[in-house]
């Protein structure tokens, strides 16, 4: 594989992100038009992972004092199990330490292992669940991980 870099998203690339959330199965799917949106966003920040010239992968988050919450993370099915996840997830913590962030949250469908394996090689705990959060059938575990 070639090597990933991580570099902030831009407005440009929203339809590319929004083409990335489409395709997963436990993102957000968020449009174009969201992406944009949040992009505007003085509180957000959005990291793609590039291969080359192809965008493989993105993780936003929302900041707000010494509180974040990850809010959208996806990595094109090719390109899973090969670090670009992790390497996405070390850029979000490491950027939010930077802003000042003590407490990052997440919520992840109890049916996605290999996200909340993930999550929980980055010291990310279960602390709650929510009952039937997705599309009023699954579960959602909120796990919390401390700065």
């Amino acid at each position: 594989m070639r090597e990933i870099v991580l570099s902030p998203a831009e407005i440009g690339c929203a339809a590319e992100l929004a083409e990335i959330a489409a395709s997963s199965d436990f993102c957000a799917k968020w449009s174009g038009a969201d992406f944009e949106s949040e992009a505007g966003n003085n509180f957000v920040r959005i990291y793609k992972a590039l291969c080359g010239m192809e965008t493989v992968g993105f993780a936003a988050f929302r900041f707000c004092g010494e509180e974040a919450e990850l809010t959208n993370f996806a990595v094109k099915a090719r390109y899973r199990r090969r670090g670009v996840g992790g390497m996405l997830l070390a850029k979000c913590i490491e950027s939010a330490s930077a802003e000042g962030v003590r407490r990052i949250t997440l919520e992840v469908s109890e049916a996605n292992g290999a996200a909340i394996a993930l999550y929980e090689r980055f010291n990310f705990k279960t602390v709650s669940v929510r009952k039937k959060f997705y599309n009023n059938s699954q579960d959602a575990l909120l796990m919390l991980r401390e700065i």
